[in-house]
């Protein structure tokens, strides 16, 4: 995929950009300079998606190839494959018309690296639209499971997992909980606990917690039925085989709990 950037002729928008978001499809930007300066924002016009057929039959002022282009929220995230001015970010917000409420219109900005760094404006987190409350299901055999404040929650016998973020009726995000005896024993059929994770592995967010911390997996006080490089290599098989399964230990339960209620927030907020 490319970034071209051609003069556009405007005087307060003197260039445009055809950013190839997706293959074939181009975001065009009406900027205000080549590349944002150090410690600056550039306000940017969308003329929206275009074809490769609809790009200039001239030479542009850059065209460089892109590494990423990937949507996080509102942020349009890009690295091009170049050895400076690599990397940079769009952000799209939607504002309310003072004048005409209910009405909306769009502002973009353009910032790169250099600026995030003069400016160190911490991390940016989209918040979501309206709040709504998160949908999760607990499964009925979890005998003393999370608690999750101001969420609708259910009972119900899942297929796979212990937790389940519902979004649309259906399962977008899932978690399996172990505990350490709990994992110790199913060891002993390990190809049945692989089994589960290859189903597990259909949604499009999945997690294994385990409610102990990696160190008591391998210590003989705490692990009394496998030695402890046995137990470590099972576990980084499990890492290997399944490397798109989120693998989180926690010092104790309290911990995993909120890690947990932290992830289907963020994923809740994203989808």
């Amino acid at each position: 995929m490319y970034w071209y950037l051609y003069k556009s002729g405007i005087t307060k928008f003197p260039y445009r950009i055809y950013l190839e978001e997706q293959p074939g499809q181009y975001l065009v930007l009406l900027v205000q300079a080549k590349w944002p300066g150090p410690g600056k924002k550039i306000f940017c016009i969308s003329e929206g998606i275009v074809s490769q057929k609809d790009i200039p039959d001239v030479e542009p002022v850059e065209k460089c190839p892109i590494i990423l282009a990937k949507r996080w929220g509102k942020k349009l995230n890009i690295i091009l494959d170049r050895k400076t001015k690599r990397r940079c970010w769009f952000i799209f917000l939607e504002k309310e018309y003072k004048t005409t409420p209910g009405q909306y219109y769009e502002q973009i900005f353009w910032i790169t690296q250099s600026s995030m760094k003069i400016k160190g404006p911490g991390a940016y987190i989209p918040q979501g639209g309206k709040k709504e409350r998160m949908e999760i299901i607990i499964d009925k055999r979890e005998h003393y499971p999370y608690k999750f404040t101001n969420c609708h929650l259910t009972r119900e016998n899942l297929k796979v997992g212990d937790y389940a973020l519902i979004k649309n009726e259906s399962p977008i995000a899932v978690a399996e909980r172990k505990t350490l005896d709990q994992f110790l024993h199913e060891i002993r059929n390990f190809e049945v606990l692989k089994l589960s994770l290859q189903e597990l592995q259909q949604y499009p967010f999945k997690a294994m917690i385990f409610d102990s911390p990696y160190s008591e997996f391998i210590n003989p006080k705490t692990n009394l039925f496998y030695s402890p490089s046995y137990t470590a290599d099972i576990l980084a098989e499990l890492f290997v085989t399944f490397p798109d399964i989120q693998f989180v230990f926690f010092k104790n339960r309290k911990l995993a709990n909120e890690w947990l209620y932290r992830w289907f927030k963020r994923i809740w907020v994203h989808s």
